[in-house]
Formats: C-alpha cells, sequence, structure tokens
C-alpha cells in the first residue's frame, strides 16, 4: 500500500524555498540533534562530542551487525563507524528529516508505513536528495525480540519507534518526522493544482485499478469515480490520481514503486519553483495545517531560512536497498528483503554526506490531450433466482439492476451482484454485452 506519501510535500516546500531576498537573514543556530534510543557500537561511544574528523579507537571494541544469524553482514571499521558518527554530528551543512505516507483508515493512530523517504538538504554540495527506504526491508526493531519489516515499526511505536529503527540500522541521527495519509495526500496535490507525470498504458490501467480499489474502500457508489481518461504521455493528475499512480506496485515492484513516488514529488517540486514568491509564501501556510509533524513552527521556519541560499534546480534521488546488497526470501513465513545492512548503511551514507553529482533539472510536464470520460456499460448478464440472465449495468455510474431477457418479469428477489472489479467475472451462462437493455 502507499502511502505517500509521499508524504511528504510540506518538506520540499519549506527545501524549495528559492526566491532570494535583497539580504538573506541571518541564520539561527542550529540545535544539536536529540540522541535516540538506538543503541551505538562501543566502538564510537567515545566520540561524542568529538572533533569532526575523529580518531578511531586503538583497541576496537567489536560492534554488533544485525540480521548476521539471518543473512550476511559485511564487516566495518571502527574508522567507517566513526565517520558517520562525524557526519551524524555535522548539523550545520546537513539536515535529515523522514517523510512518512500512511495507509490511516481512521483519523489517528499507528499505521504501517508504506512510504518512507529521508529528505536531506545538503549545504556542503548545495544539493537536495531524497532516499527511499523499501518497506520489506527485514531489520532489527528496538524492543522488539525478533526481526520485522522496517514498515511494521511504525504499526509497534509509531514515528518515533520507526525514527529509532532507521537510526539503528543505518546508523543515522533523525529527530524530524513529517506525515501524511491518503487524505491528507489528496488535499496536498489538489491544493498544488495537480501535477503533471510522465505515465505509461500500463501504469494509466494499473492507477485506475488502485482508484477503484480506494472508491471501493471509502464507499463511492461511482467505482469509476475519479479514473484517468488520457493517452499515454504526460498526464495531469489530481490528488487521487496522484495517489494512484504512486500506489501502483503489483504492474512489477516495490522498487519501482519508489521511483514513481519520486516522480510526483519531482512533479511537484517542480510546479513550486516555477512560482513567484507570494504563490510561495500562500501554498506553504495552506499546506501547513494538511500534515502531521514533531517539527515546530520555530524549527520549520529555519528550514526555510536554511534553504534560501540554496538554488537546486532537481533533487537527487537514492533507494536502499541498492543493487546487489540484498535477495528476496521469506522470514517467519514473510516474504522480505534479507539484507546487507551494514553495507546499505555505509552506502546511504557516502550518498546523503558525499554524493556531489548534477540533478537533473526539475521541469513542469505539458499535459497531453485528456480523452472524454467514459460510463461503464454492461458487461455481462448474470441469472436471476430462476436461471434467467438479467442485466445489471451503470447508470450515471450507479449499478442498478435492468430488465429480464425475452420480456421475462424480473423476479421480487433478485441476487445483487456488485461490480468489485473492473474485470468481468466468467460465467457459464451466455454473455450479454453486445444487446441494449431493455428501457
Amino acid at each position: 500500500m502507499f502511502a505517500l506519501s509521499i508524504p511528504l510535500i510540506l518538506v520540499l516546500v519549506l527545501f524549495g524555498r528559492i526566491s532570494r531576498p535583497e539580504t538573506a537573514p541571518a541564520l539561527p543556530p542550529t540545535p544539536a540533534p536529540v540522541q535516540t534510543a538506538a543503541p551505538q557500537p562501543a566502538a564510537t561511544a567515545a566520540l561524542q562530542g568529538a572533533a569532526a574528523t575523529p580518531t578511531p579507537q586503538p583497541t576496537p571494541t567489536p560492534t554488533p551487525r544485525p540480521l548476521s544469524g539471518v543473512c550476511a553482514q559485511t564487516p566495518l571499521t571502527d574508522a567507517q563507524y566513526a565517520q558517520m558518527e562525524a557526519n551524524n554530528q555535522n548539523t550545520a551543512d546537513y539536515r535529515n528529516i523522514l517523510l512518512l505516507g500512511v495507509d490511516r483508515r481512521g483519523d489517528s493512530g499507528n499505521s504501517s508505513a508504506d512510504t518512507m523517504m529521508i529528505a536531506t538538504m545538503d549545504k556542503s554540495h548545495n544539493r537536495l536528495k531524497l532516499t527511499s527506504l523499501l518497506r520489506d526491508t527485514l531489520v532489527e526493531i528496538p524492543g522488539q525480540a525478533d526481526y520485522g519489516k522496517l514498515n511494521s515499526a511504525m504499526t509497534f511505536g509509531g514515528a518515533p519507534l520507526l525514527m529509532d529503527t532507521i537510526n539503528q540500522n543505518y546508523r543515522l541521527a533523525i529527530t524530524d518526522y513529517v506525515m501524511v495519509d491518503f487524505n491528507m495526500f489528496i488535499e496536498l496535490i489538489d491544493a498544488m493544482g495537480g501535477v503533471t507525470v510522465k505515465m505509461t498504458t500500463e501504469e494509466i490501467s494499473a492507477a485506475n485499478d488502485c482508484i477503484a480499489g480506494l472508491n471501493k474502500q471509502w464507499g463511492v457508489d461511482y467505482l469509476w469515480d475519479g479514473f484517468i481518461f488520457a493517452e499515454a504521455g504526460n498526464v495531469k493528475c489530481t490528488g487521487k490520481q496522484a495517489l494512484g499512480y504512486a500506489r501502483i506496485r503489483h504492474l512489477d515492484s516495490d522498487f519501482k514503486r519508489s521511483d514513481r513516488q519520486f516522480q510526483v514529488l519531482t512533479a511537484v517540486y517542480a510546479k513550486f519553483r516555477a512560482q513567484n514568491a507570494a504563490q510561495q509564501y500562500a501554498i506553504l501556510y495552506e499546506l501547513l495545517p494538511m500534515v502531521e509533524t514533531n517539527m515546530s513552527n520555530e524549527t520549520i521556519l529555519e528550514c526555510a531560512v536554511q534553504a534560501l541560499g540554496m538554488r537546486a534546480a532537481g533533487i537527487l534521488h537514492s533507494r536502499m536497498p541498492a543493487d546487489d546488497t540484498y535477495r528476496s526470501g521469506r522470514y517467519d513465513r514473510r516474504s522480505v528483503l534479507l539484507t546487507d545492512i551494514t553495507q546499505n548503511a555505509l552506502l546511504m551514507h557516502a550518498f546523503i554526506y558525499e554524493n556531489a553529482d548534477a540533478a537533473q533539472a526539475a521541469e513542469v510536464l505539458t499535459p497531453g490531450a485528456s480523452l472524454p470520460p467514459r460510463t461503464p456499460r454492461p458487461t455481462m448478464a448474470i441469472p436471476d433466482v430462476n436461471g434467467n440472465p438479467v442485466y445489471y449495468y451503470a447508470d450515471d455510474g450507479t449499478l442498478v439492476p435492468g430488465q429480464a431477457l425475452a420480456g421475462v418479469p424480473m423476479p421480487a428477489q433478485t441476487p445483487w451482484q456488485s461490480l468489485g472489479s473492473l474485470e468481468p467475472t466468467p460465467a457459464p451462462w451466455q454473455s450479454v454485452s453486445d444487446v441494449q437493455p431493455v428501457g
């Protein structure tokens, strides 16, 4: 499930604030990050408060490696662990915020995190970065007796436990998060006036399947409500359509889904950059109440001020686990990604703190022509209680019973069949999809 979630847009809005005033305001001091509950290796514990480039301990103490009893882990040196700790202490040049998208059915409570991204403001290299974390990665969860999927930490203890889990496994020190659920995401995209993303024919069909599932879940009678009617290419999406696109998974994989979520966020970033300063501020104030976050107004303002001097044309993207560092498998009867966590921690730090690649410029795409909306027509005949075929067809999107064939009166009690999916269910009786309903 998604849950974008992306998720997400508020931090991009904050980080993407590019209008430069005549005189840039002085930056407020950056508070030191609060240490999380995640245990730290004994070899690096003495590095708290050390200089920017700490000296490794002369007598190293072995550092516990997560998942070593389940899948092979790359042994890291104490110098590498020390460098990770030094990276985390450099809060003047780097800021990491966890972005969460959740499939929350109610108004509150803990839900599984289907979209997890780390947004990084890298002032050292003048880069904006997003790191996608795949939900099926098997990890150690603090306080849990057994290993679990990364996204399940959200269910056990909400965003605080998920941050602790990420910090412990990937050797980070994240303390801030921004979270949206399905409804929040739709409102955020709609508040931006929609976004345009490039979609294939298969993705349009899969996105519509997701939208139909949402409509059924939310009790919308018209299962085609919000469907995408467009040719393949650049498609302008409403909030619900962007959510359907971002949730696509069964078409290919969770890896491709993280790419689609990044495309949505890149489209949002491009659209925000195209606004003038007054429009950017108006969007910011409209979006602020729509998200859940542990960041204070002062911290949010601080992020915006710190981003004033950055003119990043685009966003760099990475995904963990990285290629050739994992394998699909099963653990405790669940499908998981058995991952070399220590190697991925090293790669993640290299991306966040060292990567200076030029990002592809984020551009507002010109949407292609839309197709006229289509109304579902009868696709099957089902029998009544007497075995006679009876039409069930959509009238303005509402499922209603039609007339019986050959003038046979419809019985008083006719079994109702809901079109749970858009594909007709094979039946032994004759299909009458090419016959027009009576009346």
